[in-house]
Order: C-alpha cells, then sequence, then structure tokens
C-alpha cells in the first residue's frame, strides 16, 4: 500500500518503515544526547560515556543500536572505536521525515 504522505515518487510502505525505524532508534534520551555530542566532533567510546555519565556497556549498546539504521560511522584506531555522525544518512532520513510531515 502506498501513502499518499510522501513527496511524488516516494510514498512506499519501505519509506515509511524506514521512518518508523528512525524515529523509534532515536527516541530514547542518550541516544539523542549521544547524537547531539556526535554532531560537534567525533568521539571514542570512553569519551562519551564520561560525558553521558552512563556505563559504558550501556553506551556500546546505544551505539550499536543507532549504527543500525546507518547514521553513525565507526572507525577502530588501536584499542579505541571512535563514532561519528553519518551526516549525510541522518540527513537523508531527517528529509523523509520532513516529506511524511510536511
Amino acid at each position: 500500500m502506498d501513502f499518499k504522505c510522501f513527496q511524488k515518487g516516494a510514498g512506499r510502505s519501505e519509506d515509511l518503515n524506514e521512518v518508523y525505524d528512525f524515529l523509534k532508534i532515536i527516541s530514547e534520551k542518550n541516544r539523542l544526547r549521544i547524537i547531539c555530542l556526535l554532531r560537534q566532533k567525533t568521539l571514542c567510546v570512553c569519551e562519551i560515556y564520561k560525558a553521558l555519565k552512563i556505563s559504558q556497556k550501556l553506551t556500546s549498546h546505544h551505539l550499536g543500536e543507532l549504527k543500525k539504521v546507518g547514521i553513525l560511522n565507526k572507525k577502530k584506531e588501536g584499542s579505541f572505536v571512535y563514532y561519528s555522525l553519518n551526516k549525510k544518512m541522518f540527513d537523508e532520513k531527517i528529509k523523509l521525515l520532513n516529506q511524511l510531515i510536511k
């Protein structure tokens, strides 16, 4: 079933599912805080969990969930894992969301 709430050329059920999955993942408070941190600069897990004042294990879980929807880049350097926001993918998901709500 196609939805008319998307602009011409979009509107497939896949688009709606993609927006739903994106919103579901970012709706958690710590994940939003991670996005805010990573919009500013690339950080290692150790910097993120210290900034959020939550455990490293919980931070890694949230990072994994954000990575599942493709909005994070991950880079390993030695024993450190660095994350950055995949701005192109994040902007694409925001664009789909804007098509839905306009």
